[in-house]
């Protein structure tokens, strides 16, 4: 008896071990993973995920939001989706704002290229995941571009209208795989000769991984969450009456878009949404900033008539 008793204790301890030792390999395992992930994305885009507590002030929410609500919608696809999208407002450019002086602090090796201002009301579908073809399409790397998105209204909570991005590695890489089919797809606006290929899409797999994995900060008016629209990303419901909403259904951003100083563009991408009639006044800017002659000639070219399907 004494003898099985010992035999006993010796298991137990044996299978405590091994309890203690499967217990530190998973979470070394985890630990790496994480490590992983964090080096992969930095690699990439280091401040995608970030949040900035109050970027812009009550005061310059306040003027911004005069100046966005006295201004008409665009002729843009995001008109399709909300009642209200301005592409191109430019309000960062007024000095009285002080934006772009906030901007510079935050990301000193950055400038704003362009901005964006959108309401979203439970009418509004506003997009699945997605990639952001239009904004950085024009890219040499479109990975460089970063998001600053700005809720102007509190967006604290399910209903308001919050933004979820990812951040595990294989939702960046399927992301990378959905912006080259997309580049592909504007090239060939452009050069015809270029062979076509299936248009992307994702099986329901993914859809489900994407949306189990995201990441959906709450943000009070001014706050900013930024990201790399190179990445996928979604706008979340408006319901009535969430607390935040402006007269209890609707949803105000300002989103702008930052680039490297340095950073490089594509002659033929641009030329690609100019066809397309996508984000003109950025791609207009840049056409006369660094390729002119290239504008020239595409001048009277008649607006392209792809489907959106193809991007």
């Amino acid at each position: 008896y004494i003898q099985k008793k010992k035999i006993l204790t010796t298991i137990e301890a044996s299978s405590t071990k091994v309890v203690w030792m499967l217990l530190l390999f998973l979470i070394f395992v985890t630990m790496k993973s994480m490590c992983s992930v964090e080096i992969y994305k930095n690699a990439i885009q280091p401040h995608h995920g970030k949040v900035l507590r109050n970027l812009l002030s009550e005061e310059t929410r306040r003027k911004l939001w005069s100046k966005l609500d006295a201004m008409p919608s665009s002729d843009t696809w995001y008109a399709d989706i909300y009642k209200k999208a301005i592409y191109g407002p430019m309000v960062f450019r007024d000095m009285s704002l002080d934006i772009s002086a906030t901007v510079e602090k935050e990301f000193s090796g950055y400038r704003i290229l362009a901005d964006l201002y959108l309401e979203k009301t439970p009418e509004d579908q506003g997009f699945p995941f997605h990639t952001d073809f239009d904004s950085n399409g024009f890219m040499e790397r479109p990975e460089e571009m970063i998001t600053v998105w700005v809720p102007l209204t509190p967006v604290m909570e399910k209903g308001s209208g919050q933004l979820s991005i990812v951040h595990e590695e294989g939702a960046i890489r399927l992301s990378l795989i959905r912006v080259a089919n997309q580049l592909h797809s504007l090239t060939r606006v452009v050069d015809q000769s270029v062979p076509g290929h299936v248009p992307f899409q994702m099986t329901q797999q993914e859809q489900i991984y994407l949306e189990h994995t995201r990441f959906t900060p709450s943000l009070q008016a001014g706050d900013a969450l930024v990201f790399c629209n190179a990445f996928f990303h979604k706008s979340e419901p408006v319901i009535p009456g969430t607390p935040g909403l402006i007269d209890g259904n609707k949803r105000a951003t300002y989103i702008m878009r930052l680039v490297p100083k340095d950073c490089k563009f594509s002659k033929t991408r641009l030329l690609g949404l100019k066809s397309l009639g996508q984000n003109l006044n950025i791609v207009n800017e840049l056409l006369d900033q660094y390729y002119p002659e290239a504008k020239e000639g595409a001048a009277e070219t008649e607006k392209n008539n792809t489907p959106r399907s193809e991007f």
